[in-house]
């Protein structure tokens, strides 16, 4: 009997532990001007685990130093204020101050809104990124005279002194940079010394609609001064981390209220309650949810009308209750239903069609038929929608290859076996590329090289069209370097052939594709390894077509922190030249085996181009080489391949080789690495034959002058043969 009664006393227990426990009535209920709603509180046993706030001074804060403006409980969000992020630049004592501001997110249940909030750049050439500690989610630039010849207007947040962009989801950190290769010093230095112009730059991810820029704003504290230093931004938050099939079966599910409904959260785990249709209240506690009068509104919807849970009724008017009575009420209202069902069905089916028909015709698809039809044979294909959806079995999130700034890729595989990449772009925003976008889709697909990837087709009959690729399996060049199943001992022969093809590629899109193609965003993640780990270049769709007017500008520069081209940067204009410098950071990710960008450093060696430019102006270029390919018979060709990475890297692009130029040098590299010849074994004229065949040489492809180290090899092989 003891035994008996200690078992029932562990089991109950246990369920009052798995149970959620509910707060008080002696919980606070506000504090200075806020309400305060369960799941959040005050003290012990007032809030739900995480959501626990503090009261200070009339003042509610979240984590202790957060101050919170309201709680959103229905839509699952919380509204606080954040600091603003700053960057100050003194023209008398030459200094720049940074006030940066970032609050991490992870390990709690909110996460910075991705649809309620924007990222905001203001100042006077100011660019600034946002990242969450690995990766850089959003960049932003803002420019003024005497860099543009765009100028500021209040109201407007295009570019000219201001800048700002969406997020690309719901985020778990703020990380705020600003690039310490984009500063105005220059700029300032050189002004009359009558001019008290400081700079000031700011950075701040805020509420999308309580953003106005003003010009006020510009190199004056007003901007900080008129939010009093913080700005309003809108939290998600959600419950646990499982989804509502798996939370109703718990006894911890926090929907308590009768007439509650769970939604799950839009960041990808966890979930929120909600009142069903009809009740409004807390649905986190039994009874929360309360019925709503409908007709006790001061315009209720219908004279008598009745009040029902959870809706209301109206009496019919007395004569067709007659009517309804001498036809028999219930042949009326099936007959009704009916047909206002397959008229309803009828329609809808109607409209999508019609919508599907709109954006096909809207990017581009007749005209893609019809240069499809003229040129016969073409591999290209278009996609339904319905394809795409069977092959990548609904876009499941277990099929994702990868995530970037232009979309998400999905694995996937067709009826006849053939394994595809499907990409999913995030927006098309330009009405030109819109209607451009089928012919330009035709152009690419007609590329045929071995180091880039195929573009298979394209669906359009989507708001935003899908591209469908060849799969490549090996993963990235960023993950075969960097990642924690990539290859960390990458003999320097294979870390030169992949520099090579990428050039290659590149230099094929450069010279030899009709019209020319700029890639602009060349960067290790963007270059795949097939089953033999060769290189295929991908994502060169990014920019499609070389501008064929010289006037053509970009009002937001797009690219990857590490990675961009300090010139594109100044002049809001994508050359081949930018491909080039971009190139050059692959070069050096392959040399040191370090990434392009790196947050968790000290902030003098986050970017990798710096700390090499820096060791080789000091003289330590052998101290930023990766240990595992320094070798004493390859020292000569490693400083080849640094020179080769620093003409990259010139700061002017008139100064930087062409790609055509570049992957001929590697070629030669690769070939001296390939042939170390003794003088006895092969005579002059074979050495120079052999040095003198490319696989670049298709692509007309000229010398520039730079390549030495192999004309000193072959120079000193050809004197001690004879």
């Amino acid at each position: 009997m003891l035994l008996l009664l200690l078992f029932s006393l562990t089991a109950v227990l246990q369920f009052q532990a798995k149970t959620v426990a509910l707060p008080s009535s002696s919980c606070p209920k506000r504090c200075g001007d806020v309400d305060i709603v369960y799941p959040f509180g005050i003290g012990a046993g007032c809030a739900m685990e995480g959501f626990e706030l503090n009261c200070s001074n009339s003042i509610l804060t979240l984590f202790g130093v957060i101050p919170v403006r309201n709680i959103l409980l229905l839509e699952g969000q919380v509204r606080i204020m954040k600091h603003i992020s700053t960057m100050s630049y003194n023209r008398l004592n030459k200094e720049i101050n940074l006030d940066r501001w970032g609050q991490d997110l992870s390990n709690t249940p909110f996460t910075y809104s991705g649809k309620s909030n924007m990222f905001v750049v203001i100042g006077v050439n100011t660019l600034a990124y946002m990242t969450d500690n690995v990766h850089v989610i959003v960049g932003c630039v803002s420019r003024c005279l005497p860099y543009t010849n765009i100028t500021a207007q209040d109201g407007i947040c295009r570019g000219a002194g201001c800048c700002q962009v969406a997020l690309t989801g719901d985020m778990s950190n703020d990380g705020v940079y600003f690039d310490p290769l984009y500063n105005t010093t220059d700029y300032y230095t050189n002004r009359s010394t009558t001019d008290r112009a400081e700079y000031r730059g700011y950075a701040v991810i805020m509420e999308s609609k309580a953003f106005q820029f003003n010009t006020r704003y510009l190199n004056t504290t007003a901007f900080f001064d008129e939010h009093a230093g913080r700005v309003p931004v809108i939290l998600n938050w959600a419950v646990g981390n499982q989804a509502c099939d798996v939370a109703r079966k718990n006894d911890s599910y926090a929907c308590r209220s009768t007439n509650s409904r769970c939604v799950n959260s839009s960041s990808g785990s966890g979930y929120f309650c909600n009142c069903t249709t009809g009740y409004l209240g807390n649905p986190y506690l039994p009874g929360g949810c309360q019925d709503i009068n409908e007709c006790a509104t001061s315009k209720p919807p219908c004279a008598g009308c009745i009040n029902t849970p959870g809706g209301y009724s109206c009496p019919p008017p007395r004569s067709l209750n007659v009517v309804a009575l001498a036809v028999g009420p219930s042949i009326g209202v099936v007959i009704v239903v009916i047909a206002i069902t397959c008229t309803y069905l009828f329609h809808e089916r109607k409209k999508l069609a019609k919508i599907k028909q709109k954006y096909f015709r809207q990017h581009g698809g007749m005209l893609l038929l019809q240069e499809i039809r003229l040129k016969q044979g073409t591999a290209f294909s278009i996609f339904t929608e319905a394809e795409l959806i069977e092959a990548t079995n609904k876009f499941e999130n277990k099929n994702i290859l990868g995530r970037g700034g232009h979309g998400t890729v999905y694995k996937g595989m067709l009826k006849d076996g053939t394994l595809i990449a499907v990409k999913r772009c995030i927006s098309m925003t330009s009405e030109q590329q819109k209607e451009e976008f089928g012919k330009e889709m035709l152009i690419l697909s007609q590329i045929n090289h071995k180091n880039i990837v195929k573009l298979l087709g394209c669906c359009l009959e989507v708001e935003v069209p899908m591209l469908v690729y060849e799969f490549i399996p090996n993963g990235t060049l960023f993950q075969f370097i960097h990642g924690d199943n990539g290859c960390h001992n990458i003999p320097f022969s294979t870390r030169l052939r992949i520099a090579l093809e990428s050039a290659v590629a590149l230099a094929y899109l450069h010279s030899w594709a009709s019209p020319p193609i700029l890639h602009g965003d060349v960067k290790s993640s963007n270059i795949l390894l097939d089953a033999n780990y060769e290189a295929k270049l991908s994502d060169f769709g990014a920019s499609i077509l070389a501008p064929t007017d010289e006037s053509q500008f970009v009002t937001l520069v797009q690219g990857t922190c590490g990675y961009l081209d300090p010139e594109y940067m100044q002049t809001c204009q994508l050359t081949d030249k930018s491909d080039v410098y971009s190139f050059g950071v692959v070069i050096l990710e392959l040399l040191t085996g370090k990434k392009a960008f790196n947050l968790e450093g000290p902030e003098d060696e986050r970017s990798l181009s710096l700390c090499f430019l820096r060791a080789v102006k000091e003289g330590r270029l052998m101290d930023i080489i990766d240990n595992r390919i320094k070798s004493e018979n390859e020292v000569g060709l490693l400083e080849e391949v640094a020179e080769l990475a620093g003409q990259c890297l010139e700061m002017v692009g008139d100064r930087r080789p062409a790609m055509r130029d570049i992957a001929e040098k590697l070629d030669r590299l690769s070939k001296v690495m390939q042939h170390p010849w003794a003088p006895t074994q092969h005579n002059p004229e074979e050495m120079e034959s052999l040095l003198g065949e490319s696989p670049v040489a298709s692509l007309e492809m000229i010398s520039s002058g730079n390549f030495s180290m192999e004309k000193r090899i072959v120079q000193g092989l050809l004197e001690s043969g004879r």
